[in-house]
């Protein structure tokens, strides 16, 4: 049973791989000046500059050379960082060959990452060098390769070739379906509106850009004030709604509350022209519809990730303009201060302000493809996120697992040109970091740490795309009336987190000190999921308890279909 098991399964345990690969997904529009052509300009550069000033490249090439030495004569004493499972086989400490093999590699890793500290670059520069380089290193890893990996050699052996066979078939089929990188989950096993996407409901407006879903109630009392829960622009919805039990929207009805959901467009090239306020104004179309639909003019809204800042902006144009549009506001992931992104490892150099003024004047399409996004974000955790499943796939022959999380992350979206343009100027610009800055439809928008309502920020302790204090920090800019919650996970641990995990905690503190990490020492760890956190405050914000909807819709607004709808099942270009 076992061995059938680890036949099956990456080299990783597998749901936290799962995790890993979709929470890369989730932060995407965060990041959208993070490009290819980035680490090819970032290349260029090192290049010139190792021609310009050879002196560094020559001395860490004889650092090389004598770590080597050392290898060659048994005094090497390079190992493999704890828990690096490319090398837990007991052969690479056993065999004098993968001995060898294993710290040549070392010392060229070592050198390499080494060069980009001293190559006379800046700060920033640097650290893209190092990221580049390191890419670079973990693709010549010998456990990438057939000969240089002994436990696929050995499954070669024992399967008499059929091992190789089936990889190379496996490798056949990614490169028919144009995968940019390997196949991360087994896609058979999952169906969306089978057995993901399956909490009940209807379409109860359809636009150019949206399907509005109205969930179909499980109580026979719901409270007065509905929520609509807003995804992230260029992720599907259904990250919310994954298999029953482990679905965020099923278990906000099942705890009496009315419950709708945008479902956006997979952008095709024919929409490049959509940007912040064609979205700006979805999101007012779609609230109006709750409005009308529940007659609650004022319902809760869930707004995730890069969905954040433009609902924000739009809820500070409402109370500019003097709308009571919005009764509560809850944020998730969702960094207001732009610049914040600058904190995440390894990606947030690429979020340099001047480096991107540097390069305005490089020709480029501005849409960002699915295939692009897949690649970028998998280059966040390459030996994860690639290399794993190059190994398993191909050199073992296996096929990759079969997880929810993965098949949605692998279900891509893009980005339209217009979109990814505007959101750039806006991330630069971080305008809601300063009340006036940001203007909607030519009205300077109100002060968002005085909006009308309460909010509500939850931020993931292991995010490495969204970094916590990041989103720390947007509950200090909505102010007083905001309440900050860090769960004990990563980002997609974070939004899939039903109740019964004996590992699953957040951590809560009322007060919000200028340092995030302040915060963080003086908090109190919870037990539990942050799901039944949130639950409990929207009840305190959310009204009576009335008569549950009899129907879907209204005259205006009669449904269109069952849930999950149409716009879900649609391909990225």
């Amino acid at each position: 049973m076992a061995s059938n098991e680890d036949r099956n399964s990456p080299s990783r345990d597998a749901s936290e791989l799962a995790s890993q690969a979709a929470e890369a997904a989730t932060g995407q529009n965060m990041l959208s000046d993070f490009r290819i052509n980035d680490l090819l300009d970032t290349a260029k550069l090192l290049f010139a500059q190792a021609t310009k000033h050879p002196a560094p490249l020559t001395q860490e090439y004889n650092v090389f050379l004598g770590e080597l030495k050392k290898v060659v004569s048994g005094t090497s004493d390079l190992a493999p960082e704890p828990g690096d499972k490319r090398f837990a086989d007991p052969i690479w400490k056993e065999n004098k060959l993968y001995s060898t093999m294993l710290q040549s590699y070392l010392a060229l890793d070592s050198s390499l990452k080494n060069y980009a500290g001293k190559a006379g670059l800046e700060a920033k520069e640097a650290g893209r060098a190092t990221f580049l380089l390191s890419q670079v290193s973990d693709a010549l890893a010998p456990t990438n390769f057939l000969l240089g990996n002994p436990v696929a050699l050995k499954r070669a052996v024992e399967t008499n070739g059929k091992s190789l066979l089936e990889g190379f078939q496996n490798f056949l089929g990614d490169v028919v379906e144009g995968r940019p990188i390997p196949s991360q989950v087994d896609g058979r096993s999952f169906k969306v509106g089978e057995n993901l996407a399956v909490t009940p409901g209807h379409v109860v407006l359809r636009t150019e850009m949206f399907e509005l879903l109205q969930y179909s109630p499980q109580t026979e009392q719901v409270r007065q004030r509905p929520i609509l829960v807003i995804p992230s622009i260029i992720n599907k919805y259904y990250a919310f709604d994954l298999a029953p039990g482990r679905s965020l929207c099923e278990y906000i009805v099942k705890r009496g509350f009315t419950l709708f959901t945008m479902v956006w467009k997979n952008p095709q090239t024919a929409h490049d022209h959509w940007g912040m306020e064609a979205y700006m104004d979805a999101m007012d179309a779609a609230i109006g519809a709750v409005h009308d639909i529940t007659g609650v003019e004022d319902p809760s809204v869930f707004a995730v990730c890069g969905a954040g800042p433009v609902l924000v902006s739009l809820a500070g144009y409402y109370v500019a303009s003097k709308q009571r549009k919005i009764g509560s506001l809850a944020l998730m992931v969702s960094p207001l201060d732009t610049m914040g992104m600058a904190q995440a490892k390894g990606i947030g150099d690429f979020m340099d302000p001047e480096v991107t003024k540097l390069t305005k004047h490089i020709p480029k399409n501005d849409r960002i493809s699915a295939n692009e996004f897949t690649l970028l974000f998998a280059m966040l955790r390459p030996n994860d996120l690639i290399w794993n499943y190059w190994i398993n796939n191909y050199l073992m022959g296996n096929k990759p697992p079969a997880f929810d999380v993965l098949y949605w992350n692998a279900d891509g979206t893009g980005m339209t040109a217009q979109y990814n343009k505007e959101f750039s100027v806006f991330s630069e610009a971080n305008p809601l970091v300063t009340p006036g800055a940001m203007t909607v439809k030519g009205t300077p928008i109100a002060d968002i740490a005085a909006l009308d309502f309460d909010s509500y920020v939850v931020a993931a302790l292991t995010d490495h795309i969204c970094v916590w204090p990041a989103v720390y920090r947007s509950a200090q800019m909505l102010g007083d009336r905001s309440q900050f919650v860090l769960s004990g996970s990563g980002h997609v641990q974070t939004i899939v987190s039903p109740p019964g995990n004996a590992k699953s905690h957040y951590f809560l503190n009322p007060s919000k000190p200028a340092a995030a990490d302040e915060w963080f020492k003086n908090a109190t760890k919870v037990q539990g999921t942050w799901w039944d956190h949130i639950i409990a405050w929207w009840t305190e914000r959310s009204g009576p308890l009335v008569a549950a909807p009899s129907a879907p819709g209204n005259e205006r607004h009669p449904p269109l279909g069952k849930a999950p709808g149409t716009y879900v099942f649609e391909k990225a270009s």
